[in-house]
């Protein structure tokens, strides 16, 4: 099998390079097509072994007209590329990318399919009502459409003009992968420590809400030493989360790389990130992969993974009362949970992922 990946988000994603890495350890044969709007993310987190091509196609001013990336990247890519081989196009955004993998289709009359990300559903499609109609299109052309959770397959199914039996059936949900290296070594914790350790992993934005985070631990704690906040992460905010530290409270700042960060998880007892909007949260499950129980954003990526509890809780973003709640609720049972969070996290590793992603393949080409 040979698939034509279309990926605009590549320079600024690790797990792309691990899913096409792991697609290849599998036989599957595969090239790589960035369109990029700057030289400046040229050649960025390329995937070992596999071509991969990246070219400024795009415009600043174009952000909205999809059609014009379209219009633009098509001609490109059939002047650049050899599609005599290509079986399967996989576009990894619904609009920049699911408009170019539209174009080749019509044109080549190829099969693809297309994944749906944050920026798909919380943003473009809620926000931009003209552009509906693209994603009608889209989404009806592909032969498969993938979300990374249950939730955000719910939100697909019940978009107008999107549901229906055909809809029910190629619209499916295949999570993000996890390297097998994050479960070497980990055993299940006993017990948290005293204080207690609540880890924030993410940028200091208002997405990602640290400071929600940070009074979360505040409020649980109520001055009494059992909570302390242990945060890594730069952005915006950092100034604002640095002068509402306590004492027992750290903020380490940029923290990269497997090793680097399986040690902060270490050194944390919970995780809560409670961002108002996540795709899927490769945060929650990196810490569960080392035994730490998490408290995740309700309605969002994570949400649906694992039955409440199991793992940790769904908390309401933007109420860190209910969030400090909901630490006390994540020290119960405490072992037990640790270890269904390293079991949990063995299901996500990518050879078992991308077995799923072979059978969409095939399923694609068979329609």
């Amino acid at each position: 099998m040979n698939v034509l990946h279309i990926c605009r988000n590549l320079a600024g994603s690790t797990v792309f390079p691990q899913m096409f890495e792991a697609l290849g350890a599998e036989g599957i044969r595969q090239t790589v097509f960035v369109p990029e709007n700057t030289e400046a993310n040229r050649n960025k987190n390329v995937p070992r072994d596999i071509p991969t091509h990246y070219a400024v196609t795009l415009r600043a001013s174009d952000t909205l007209f999809f059609s014009q990336k379209a219009a633009r990247t098509v001609p490109y890519i059939e002047a650049n590329l050899d599609l005599t081989d290509v079986e399967l196009i996989h576009a990894h955004t619904l609009f920049t990318d699911g408009s170019i993998a539209l174009g080749l289709a019509e044109r080549h009359n190829l099969p693809f399919v297309v994944t749906l990300r944050y920026s798909d559903i919380a943003v473009i499609w809620k926000y931009e009502l003209h552009l509906r109609p693209l994603a009608r299109r889209v989404l009806r052309a592909a032969k498969a459409v993938v979300c990374l959770s249950p939730v955000v397959r719910e939100q697909v199914l019940r978009f107008p003009g999107c549901g229906g039996e055909e809809m029910e059936k190629k619209c499916m949900v295949i999570p993000n992968g996890l390297d097998p290296a994050w479960l070497e070594g980990t055993v299940p914790r006993q017990c948290p420590r005293h204080p207690v350790r609540v880890g924030f992993a993410g940028n200091m934005n208002r997405r990602k809400r640290p400071l929600d985070a940070l009074e979360a631990v505040h409020l649980a704690d109520g001055g009494k030493g059992r909570f302390v906040f242990l945060g890594c992460g730069t952005g915006p905010l950092e100034t604002k989360v640095r002068a509402g530290l306590r004492d027992g409270d750290r903020l380490m700042g940029r923290v990269s790389g497997r090793e680097a960060m399986c040690s902060f998880y270490g050194d944390c007892d919970v995780l809560l990130v409670p961002s108002v909007a996540e795709t899927f949260g490769m945060v929650y499950l990196e810490a569960m992969s080392r035994g730490v129980p998490v408290l995740y954003t309700a309605g969002q990526g994570f949400d649906g993974q694992f039955p409440e509890g199991e793992v940790g809780f769904s908390v309401p973003s933007g109420r860190p009362r209910t969030q400090a709640a909901r630490l006390e609720a994540l020290l119960e049972d405490y072992a037990a949970r640790s270890a269904r969070c390293i079991e949990g996290a063995g299901r996500y590793i990518w050879p078992l992922v991308t077995k799923k992603w072979l059978a969409v393949y095939q399923s694609a080409l068979e329609r």
